[in-house]
């Protein structure tokens, strides 16, 4: 656990990085690339692969770069796509799912019982609590309605969403020691 700690206070450091910051931005760009490819199943309802470079973003440069990158990425998503009044709550929920990332694979060997835990975590979290809770708070729908159909939804997506972190991440790691990150 004392380990933990180090790593994030080295990983403060990462942001006066320009190699870090880079690497970050460009993980950001691929971001708005995959952000593109959403399934819309409803109005309040949509299938999104993003997640996948934010993952691997956070496998390489940590939970700081990537954690203040997702609050840029939330503006800047909000920018491309405006959907009624800005609403910081989902820059919240994408600094959640960076830190998730960032705690479970950051500097660590990637297993599939880390990547099942990361991503139970965020769709509990972000997608079933905060999501249906923002969502609710905004429109006024019930969270129990909303609650449903994100349940629904997630069940299915959720083993292929970890088959696809699990190709994405195996990738990074064989990857990473060719690369000179920091």
């Amino acid at each position: 656990m004392n380990n933990y700690f180090v790593m994030l206070k080295e990983n403060v450091s990462s942001l006066k990085n320009t190699r870090v910051i880079v690497g970050v931005a460009l993980f950001c760009g691929l971001q708005v690339i995959l952000n593109n490819f959403n399934i819309y199943l409803g109005p309040t309802l949509r299938i999104t692969f993003s997640f996948l470079a934010v993952a691997a973003s956070c496998y390489f440069y940590g939970p700081y770069p990537n954690m203040l990158a997702a609050v840029v990425m939330d503006f800047i998503g909000y920018a491309m796509h405006p959907e009624g009044a800005y609403f910081p709550g989902y820059a919240l929920n994408a600094m959640i799912m960076a830190f998730i990332f960032s705690s479970f694979f950051y500097e660590q060997k990637i297993r599939l019982w880390k990547i099942i835990a990361a991503r139970a975590l965020i769709v509990i979290i972000n997608y079933l609590i905060l999501n249906s809770l923002w969502l609710s708070l905004m429109y006024g729908d019930s969270f129990i309605v909303l609650l449903g159909a994100r349940v629904v939804k997630n069940l299915i997506m959720f083993p292929i969403d970890v088959i696809l972190l699990y190709f994405v991440l195996k990738t990074c790691e064989r990857l990473y020691p060719h690369f000179h990150l920091r």
